[in-house]
């Protein structure tokens, strides 16, 4: 089972999940991705990390074409200074080949409304950019995610709505199960 590391905001309440083998990198508004990115390379380097787990939240709310705001994502992730989205996922290309999987947990990440198709708020489309540019498989779920822990250790429970698989080609389907391989729940 390979070690782990979680990016986890702080916009996001609570406290990461503590294990062995799983180092937490604790970003906010105001620090940028690219020295989360050294420290992955470097820990891939040291500890030969394998999975990633991304904790945060997700950029939702909007129907871009049919001008309507409602429980629907696929806009981005709330990450670091830059956050993840259309426009700079191709920056993941900095990790390239340094984790084998991305588990996203966070809020519609991988949700695209049938209107959504192609815009900013596709967030299959997305989540496909971030498997292509890192050269991992990720998993994303298409719902608002419910969490407990505000107060204490985050734990996200059961995937809500559908947890889907991105390949590193960027093809996605429906997780089997609808759950992340279990080598992968260690944290």
């Amino acid at each position: 089972m390979g070690k782990s590391i979680i990016l986890h905001d702080r916009r996001l309440k609570g406290s990461a999940p503590i294990a062995r083998g799983v180092t937490t990198i604790r970003l906010d508004r105001s620090t940028p991705l690219a020295p989360a990115f050294s420290a992955i390379k470097t820990l891939k380097r040291l500890d030969g990390i394998q999975n990633l787990y991304l904790l945060c939240h997700g950029y939702a709310g909007r129907n871009l074409r049919a001008e309507i705001c409602a429980d629907m994502g696929g806009e981005g992730l709330q990450l670091g200074r830059e956050g993840v989205l259309h426009t700079n996922v191709a920056r993941w290309s900095a990790i390239r080949g340094d984790v084998a999987t991305i588990v996203v947990h966070s809020c519609g990440a991988a949700d695209t409304q049938p209107e959504n198709v192609g815009t900013k708020a596709d967030g299959k489309y997305l989540m496909g950019a971030l498997a292509i540019h890192t050269n991992a498989t990720v998993y994303a779920g298409d719902r608002i995610q419910w969490y407990a822990g505000s107060t204490g250790t985050i734990n996200f429970g059961s995937w809500e709505g559908t947890l889907w698989k991105f390949d590193p080609s960027g093809s996605f389907g429906p997780a089997p199960g609808n759950c992340v391989p279990l080598e992968l729940l260690h944290v």
